[in-house]
């Protein structure tokens, strides 16, 4: 049915989000989600304008943009300017309904979004895709400060207008907008950081900073707007952590289990980033308007780590009589002849960051506008991963410990107790007590990846605007999106120059490290790897091994997107309706190059392997205003999100089998040929989506949703092992060998093998129920008014069966997701308390070389809290004293066995972390 032009108007201003400034690239084709927190404040019948600011004003302003957004969307805005309400944005996104944390050493640094991990996520700032730090295309957040961010938007549901989304959701960081704030404005922050656990490890420190200023301003009539920010941080974190050997499996003696060994140790770091975000509009008229987004991040991270490895049943030490059983476990006992290895490992990570947006809308006249965009994104990251052994002497010399251990029989952590000082630079020498092998004079294994990454998009599109009818407007175009990652993956050993095991030099001691909390130690030896290596104490000799050579790859693509989209505004059977229905084609080109390797230099080739695929991607939102402030959502599309970049590009490493070896068996055949790795023709992950919510709001206040999800997971990449035809590789592995006679001829004879790689599966499914409230205390009763709550629950389930008869877990999925913030806020005065709880997943988490990992990660329930004061008048108008805390419980974080929680394989606490702030904000 048609509406008049003043029911659209108000269609318009109820439901849809499409209307703050044509500016920048996000859920719409040409206009960006309304930011309220940039509009000027309404004022009251008397004249005398009501300023909202604080918790309340990010709330409400928060709640507008879901209110009117034409997609299921959730969002977290800044309570002022230059001030979102937590340290970091991925703390930030994680009090959001269905969505939630993983921390590595302690920070929310990745996100789950409806029970899919980061994988599935496609990160965006103001609108456009962003590189990544990482090895892959999920963004880490801490590259990010909360302070130059004014809103966070997560779309749920897919929009044909919107070129980047991901298969969970699409996590859009935006950047304040001058001209549509409308006023000048400035700010400065600044906040002392103290961690609740001392620096165990000498030079390194508990305590940090954080600065910002920000500046907006318009100019020539509002015809210029202009905002520029600075966000420095110095933050130290700390870690205490626990590893029993076995990766959770314990050995068994005489049919009980008992600890195979343990490696316990202590983490000290130090993370400073200095940001810089810039934005410039230029609007002379009411047809043009030209908006340039800058963002520049140095990011920098050292963490130094002192270890102590006791290897136990899993060695030669022995298991003396009189050790006590338990029903489950060997308790309590004593091994002797242990060799403890001590370990100082430095891990030191630096990148750069830059993204820069250029975009152009123009209205030809009423109904045609144009829209032209170019950005380009790019970091570059370097690391160095320095580890470095110490002992009592070199493999099989040197004095060995006796170790008491206690063991919990209820899978608890054991407890040890040893003999030895290690803390004794006299008696514990620079060396390879493990006796781990490689070259002579091995004292450890240095790592030393460099990644860049570029991304460049062009995009151009116009609409047509409808005057009457069932469609309001249709946009289209196209956009073309450029990606080239490189990944080098250097990597060796490194000796000493003179002898198997020598003395730290003085210049490089850092005296003692605190080890007391691991039970029967008080300390080790700390020592100045990084400055060891870098001034030469070591030789290097590099590792040519598979696992090394495969760690060198690059991965290039181009994806070309077409897109139709007609927006909605009409009503069907007297409901008032809005939304949109559009289709976008995606075609992808991708080239991988790797190494195809048997670890031998004579048979080690760079090979490149290219693939072509496209996607057809419907989509459909329909918005239904069944009742006053109340609205029916339903959503349906399909989505795709691209493959991992290491399961593209990680080289193939490859092996012969001899003829006196044992063939492999695959589907019932032998074959002489085996290899792993990466699969340069790997499609995206795929799925129909189909959601619903129902969304009650209470003016700007409140509101009451529920929400539920399917995803028909139509193609899914796991690990399979498929047949490859080896002709024409090289037999130069030394298994082919034996005293020169040639011991390959079945190989030689039959080149078809098999390969380990990950490949596109059939899929499954995930599904969930979504529950949120923001209630004010005044909506109850009066008396409560500066009361709110805040709070989500999701509940989610999956079944992923990809090969047809192996079922697996989906990365990133807690079946429980809950979070609460209570507050209160008046006379300047304001207050809060939040708990974000997750059930038990499977996370991807760094091993100790910073390599990840999927494991099991514990549930988990975090507690934070902030008190402010705000000067309202007087002399002092606009200054704000604030105090917060995180992980006020210093709940540990957990990794333990598949099916069996309580058996515990990696035990971390990184303590609270307090913050202390003055803000003052001019104008």
């Amino acid at each position: 049915m048609k509406h008049s032009k003043g029911q659209t108007g108000a269609l318009r201003a109820r439901l849809l989000t499409c209307g703050a400034t044509a500016a920048i690239l996000t859920a719409c084709v040409f206009t960006a989600p309304a930011m309220a927190q940039d509009a000027p404040a309404a004022a009251p019948d008397d004249g005398q304008a009501i300023v909202i600011s604080g918790i309340r004003r990010g709330i409400q302003d928060a709640i507008s943009v879901k209110k009117r957004s034409s997609q299921i969307v959730e969002a977290v805005s800044a309570e002022d300017i230059g001030k979102l309400p937590d340290a970091s944005i991925a703390e930030s996104i994680a009090r959001l309904p269905g969505i939630a944390a993983q921390r590595t050493n302690g920070r929310a640094q990745s996100l789950s979004i409806r029970g899919l991990g980061p994988d599935y996520t496609v990160t965006t700032l103001n609108g456009r895709e962003q590189v990544s730090t990482s090895d892959n295309r999920s963004v880490e957040f801490d590259q990010y400060p909360s302070e130059l961010i004014s809103q966070v938007l997560v779309y749920k549901t897919p929009n044909a207008g919107m070129v980047s989304q991901g298969l969970a959701g699409t996590a859009d960081l935006l950047t304040v907008r001058p001209l549509a704030y409308g006023k000048r404005a400035a700010a400065i922050n600044l906040r002392g950081e103290l961690n609740s656990e001392e620096a165990a490890i000498g030079g390194m420190k508990n305590s940090g900073n954080r600065f910002s200023a920000m500046y907006i301003d318009q100019f020539m009539d509002g015809k210029v707007g202009l905002a520029l920010g600075y966000a420095h941080t110095d933050s130290p974190y700390q870690v205490q952590k626990k590893e029993p050997w076995g990766d959770g499996g314990y050995p068994t003696h005489q049919g009980k289990m008992i600890l195979g060994g343990e490696k316990d140790g202590i983490i000290s770091s130090n993370l400073t980033r200095d940001g810089y975000m810039g934005v410039l509009e230029f609007k002379p008229n009411d047809q043009l308007h030209i908006t340039i987004d800058a963002y520049h991040s140095d990011f920098r991270e050292l963490q130094k780590i002192a270890r102590l490895e006791y290897p136990l049943y899993w060695s030669s030490a022995t298991l003396q009589p009189g050790y006590t059983v338990g029903n489950n476990f060997i308790t309590h006992g004593v091994f002797t002849g242990v060799k403890a290895v001590v370990e100082n490992y430095t891990n030191e990570r630096e990148a750069k960051l830059d993204s820069l947006g250029f975009n152009v809308g123009y209205d030809l006249n009423d109904h045609w506008n144009l829209l032209a965009d170019v950005a380009v994104s790019k970091v570059e990251r370097d690391d160095l991963i320095l580890e470095s052994t110490a002992g009592t002497g070199p493999g099989g010399q040197g004095a060995t410990d006796t170790i008491t251990f206690d063991t919990p029989d209820n899978y608890g952590l054991s407890t040890l107790k040893g003999v030895i000082d290690y803390s004794n630079f006299n008696t514990i020498f620079l060396t390879d007590p493990g006796g781990w092998g490689g070259p002579a004079n091995r004292a450890g294994y240095v790592k030393a990846p460099h990644i860049e990454d570029e991304l460049t998009t062009i995009k151009l599109a116009a609409r047509r605007r409808i005057d009457d009818g069932f469609f309001s407007s249709v946009a289209f175009g196209v956009n073309q999106s450029s990606r080239t990652k490189d990944k080098k993956g250097v990597e060796g050993f490194i000796m000493l120059k003179t002898a198997p095991a020598v003395v730290v030099p003085e210049k490089y001691r850092m005296g003692v490290t605190d080890a007391s909390f691991l039970g029967g130690v008080s300390g080790m030896i700390s020592y100045d790897g990084l400055a060891m290596w870098k001034d030469g104490f070591f030789n290097f000799q590099q590792d040519v091994s598979q696992d090394a050579v495969k760690k060198t790859w690059n991965v290039d693509e181009t994806v070309t997107t077409l897109f139709v989209k007609a927006d909605i505004d009409s009503e069907v059977f007297g409901i008032p309706l809005t939304g949109n229905i559009g289709l976008m084609h995606q075609a992808a080109e991708q080239t991988a190059t790797s190494a195809f390797t048997d670890g031998t230099a004579s048979g080690t080739k760079i090979r490149s392997e290219s693939a072509k695929y496209d996607d057809l991607l419907p989509s459909v939102s329909l918005n239904f205003a069944v009742a006053d402030d109340m609205t029916l959502r339903l959503g349906a599309g399909t989505t795709i999100v691209r493959p991992r970049m290491d399961d593209m590009a990680a080289g193939i490493g490859y092996g012969p089998t001899s003829d006196n070896g044992q063939p492999v068996i695959f589907n019932g055949q032998q074959y002489y040929w085996s290899g792993g790795g990466g699969n340069p023709g790997l499609k995206p992950w795929k799925a129909n989506a189909f959601d619903m919510s129902l969304e009650k709001y209470f003016g700007r206040k409140g509101y009451v949703s529920a929400a539920i999800f399917h995803k028909d997971m139509t193609s899914y990449i796991f690990n399979q092992t498929i047949l490859r035809d080896y002709s024409g590789v090289p037999l130069t592995n030394a298994n082919c060998f034996n005293n020169n006679v040639f011991v390959c001829t079945q190989a030689d004879a039959k080149r078809t093998g098999t390969v380990s790689v990950m490949q596109n599966g059939s899929g499954g499914w995930i599904k969930g129920l979504e529950l949120s409230a923001s209630i004010p205390g005044e909506m109850i009763w009066e008396p409560l008014n500066g009361f709110g709550l805040v709070v989500s629950a999701a509940f989610n389930d999956s079944e992923i069966n990809p090969s047809g008869s192996n079922p697996i877990q989906l990365p990133g999925l807690s079946k429980k997701v809950v979070n609460t913030t209570i507050y209160y806020e008046n006379h300047g005065f304001s207050a809060r308390i939040s708990n974000r709880y997750r059930g038990e997943f499977l996370g991807e988490v760094p091993d100790y070389t910073n390599s990840l990992q999927s494991r099991y990660v514990a549930a988990e329930s975090l507690i934070d809290a902030q008190v402010s004061y705000e000067f309202q008048e007087g002399t002092l108008k606009g200054l704000t004293l604030s105090f917060s805390g995180t992980n006020l419980t210093n709940e540990p974080f957990k990794l333990y066995t598949q099916g069996n929680p309580a058996n515990v394989m990696r035990h971390e606490v990184y303590g609270s972390t307090y913050l202390f702030g003055v803000n003052y904000k001019f104008f």
